[in-house]
C-alpha cells in the first residue's frame, strides 16, 4: 500500500482508508462480445492441463477462459491474525475471484513474530497461510501471497534478508506447486529510489527460488515507484514496460502489478491523470505483458484523500476497459487504516448481501465491477506462449 507518510513495512504502515462524502459510482459497462469473438470461442483451444496460464497480455483461467480478477487485499499471517480463512463466503458474495493475502517474511522480534524461516517458531504462521488457501482455493479463488517487508537496508540489497526471503518462498512454491489458485506476489512495492540493477537481480532470485521446485504458478511482479510507476517523483517509474520483457522474455507465468493511487492525480484531486493512465497501460499491453491493479483505494481520514480519490478513480474508470483486473487496498483494514469499503470497516459486513446499504463510495465502486466483471470469453490463443513447460 502507498500513501505520503506511508508504511515501508507492513509493521510500520500506518495505512488510511476511505469513506468520505458518498458519491454516485457510475455503473460499469460489461464489454460485449462480438460476433467474430463469439465464432472464435466455438474453436478455442481446450486448457491442456487445468492450469492457470499467463499468455501474453492475458491471463487465461483452467477451464481455458480469459480471466478477469477482482477482489481486494486481506490480512495474513503475524501481525493482526485475523480470521481470514472463515471468510471465503463473503468475498464469494462479494463476487471475487481473487484475494491478495498480506504477510511478513521475516522475523520482526520487537511485534513478536516469527517470519517464514525461523524453525518451528514460523509454523503457526505456514499453519495460518494453510487455513487460508485451503478455505479459498476451494471455492475457486486465487489466493495472492504477498511478502510486505523489505529486503533493502539503506538502499542496498541486504544479502541475509534476502536469502531469508528467497528460502520462504522456496517453502510455499514447494508446498502449493500442485495447486494453481495459489499465485505468488513476488515483494510488495520493491523499489524507491533503489538501483533498478537490484530490481532486476532480487525479482529474478526470487523467481528463480519459485521455479527451481518445479513450481508453474502464476509469478506477480510489482513496478517501481512504490508500485506506482508514476515518474515524475524524482524516481524511476514505468520499469513494467521498460524491464518487463527483459523479467518476463521466455519466462513462465509472469503477471506484472502495479498500485495505482494519489500519484494518478494533481493535489486536491484536480486533474485525475486519465490520458497518461491509459496511455500506461497501452504501453505495457503493446510489450505483450499482463497486468493488474493490485492495489488501489481510498480513506476517509488522510488530508490527502481527495486526490487518493481520484486517482483511484482513474483505475476504477479505465482499467476494466482494457482488460485489467482491479484489487483493492483493503477488505480488512487495521490500525489507523481506514480504506473502508463498508461504513464498520470489514468487507464481510455488509447489511444486505442483495441490495447493500452500508458501502462506502469506495466499496460501491469495488461492488459494481465485482458483480459486473468484462466479459473476456474464451482463449483461443496458444498455451504454448506461456513459456510453461506444461503446455509442452
Amino acid at each position: 500500500m502507498f500513501r505520503p507518510l506511508k508504511w515501508s513495512l507492513l509493521l510500520a504502515c500506518g495505512l488510511t482508508a476511505c469513506g468520505g462524502p458518498e458519491l454516485d459510482t457510475p455503473e460499469l459497462d460489461t464489454p460485449e462480445l462480438e460476433a467474430a469473438d463469439v465464432a472464435q470461442a466455438a474453436i478455442a483451444t481446450p486448457n491442456p492441463t487445468g492450469r492457470f496460464y499467463i499468455v501474453g497480455k492475458d491471463i487465461v483461467d483452467p477451464s481455458g477462459n480469459t480471466f478477469y480478477p477482482v477482489g481486494a487485499n486481506l490480512d495474513g499471517w503475524d501481525f493482526f491474525q485475523r480470521d481470514t480463512e472463515n471468510r471465503a463466503d463473503a468475498a464469494v458474495k462479494w463476487g471475487w475471484n481473487l484475494v491478495r493475502i498480506n504477510g511478513a517474511q521475516l522475523a520482526h522480534p520487537e511485534y513478536n513474530t516469527f517470519g517464514l524461516v525461523s524453525g518451528d517458531t514460523s509454523k503457526p504462521n505456514f499453519d495460518k497461510i494453510d487455513r487460508i488457501v485451503q478455505a479459498f482455493t476451494a471455492k475457486k479463488i486465487v489466493v495472492m501471497l504477498e511478502f510486505h517487508d523489505k529486503v533493502w537496508s539503506g538502499g542496498k540489497t541486504d544479502a541475509t534478508k534476502l536469502a531469508q526471503t528467497r528460502d520462504a518462498w522456496a517453502a510455499l512454491a514447494q508446498k502449493y506447486k500442485n495447486n494453481t489458485y495459489v499465485w505468488f506476489n513476488l515483494l510488495n512495492e520493491p523499489l524507491w529510489g533503489e538501483a533498478v540493477t537490484d530490481y532486476l537481480s532480487v525479482l529474478g532470485t526470487l523467481r528463480a527460488a519459485v521455479r527451481n521446485t518445479g513450481a508453474e504458478n502464476v509469478v506477480v511482479i510489482d513496478g517501481g515507484v512504490a508500485g506506482q510507476e508514476w515518474n515524475r517523483w524524482g524516481v524511476p517509474g514505468n520499469l513494467i514496460p521498460t524491464y518487463g520483457p527483459q523479467l518476463s522474455d521466455g519466462k513462465c507465468n509472469t503477471l506484472f502489478s502495479i498500485h495505482v493511487y494519489n500519484a494518478w492525480a494533481e493535489a486536491g484531486g484536480s486533474s485525475p491523470h486519465t490520458a497518461e493512465f491509459v496511455a500506461y497501460v497501452k504501453s505495457v499491453q503493446s510489450k505483450n505483458l499482463a497486468l493488474i491493479v493490485g492495489e488501489t483505494g481510498w480513506n476517509k481520514t488522510d488530508a490527502d484523500v481527495p486526490r487518493l480519490k481520484a486517482g483511484s478513480m482513474v483505475a476504477f474508470n479505465n482499467a476494466p476497459t482494457y482488460g485489467v483486473g482491479i484489487v483493492a487496498w483493503h477488505g480488512n483494514p487495521n490500525w489507523d487504516d481506514t480504506f473502508f469499503l463498508t461504513t464498520s470497516g470489514q468487507f464481510h459486513a455488509v447489511d444486505n448481501w442483495t441490495t447493500p446499504t452500508n458501502l462506502t463510495d469506495f466499496g460501491k465502486a469495488l461492488w459494481n465491477l465485482s458483480k459486473k466483471k468484462p466479459a473476456l470469453g474464451a482463449f483461443t490463443g496458444d498455451y504454448r506462449n506461456s513459456h510453461c513447460g506444461s503446455t509442452n
